[in-house]
């Protein structure tokens, strides 16, 4: 009950949470509940999406199927189909895997700018940063379940972005590819690893500084993601 204290206690007081976390370190509670909450989406948008026909559609719209032959856009659908029922199975260590990658990112570099905590430490409170994942996977099942599949955008489920607000037919690719990096959800966990590595690192490392480790490390991945995006044309 601790724990799941604790998990509340990041979405509204996370300076006190991450602080307690840096002097007792723990993890298993929330990774659970994350991947829980992930398969669960997965088990019903799997259910209430055909995601082949929905690939197939957003690929058509971007122009990338004209030059393929029916019995090649079928083949397309069936593997949409087969990867996503293997990505359901995928999607409850998922969270694991991005917050074990995170971690040793922000581990390696504070290591050079002045950490003071070990591993296990800088584990625990990078997961609590990324609580609000949970949220967002509820926020997926309920565009899953609510809009309309012919509506769905498979990019943009669980996603807050500026580029909701945008036309992607009537905007430049590059502006609606970069909208999709402004993210609620994304820049609500950047916020809380600022925070929480306050509690890891030395005081010679003060909020400026994380802030630049932190959000630099957000903003290269979130515009590769965009780059790749703006070339998928969708």
């Amino acid at each position: 009950m601790e724990t799941l204290g604790l998990m509340f206690k990041t979405l509204w007081a996370p300076g006190e949470a991450m602080f307690l976390l840096s002097k007792r370190p723990r993890a298993l509670l929330p990774l659970v509940l994350m991947g829980l909450v992930s398969l669960g989406v997965g088990i019903v948008a799997i259910s209430k999406v055909d995601v082949g026909e929905l690939a197939l559609r957003q690929a058509e719209q971007a122009g990338r199927t004209q030059q393929m032959s029916e019995e090649q856009k079928q083949r397309m659908v069936q593997m949409v189909r087969t990867v996503g029922r293997v990505g359901v199975g995928f999607a409850a260590v998922l969270p694991t895997i991005v917050i074990l990658i995170a971690t040793a990112i922000y581990f390696g570099i504070f290591t050079m700018l002045g950490r003071e905590a070990n591993f296990k430490t800088f584990f625990a409170v990078t997961t609590f940063a990324y609580v609000p994942i949970i949220i967002r996977s509820f926020v997926s099942l309920v565009q899953v379940v609510a809009v309309p599949p012919s509506a769905l955008d498979l990019n943009e489920i669980g996603s807050l972005s500026l580029a909701l607000f945008l036309d992607k037919t009537a905007v430049p690719r590059l502006a609606y590819a970069a909208a999709t990096v402004v993210d609620i959800f994304s820049i609500w966990v950047v916020i809380l690893l600022i925070i929480a590595y306050k509690f890891v690192t030395r005081k010679s490392v003060g909020t400026g500084l994380r802030t630049v480790a932190v959000a630099g490390v957000y903003f290269f991945f979130s515009l590769i993601g965009a780059g790749l995006r703006m070339l998928q044309g969708g």
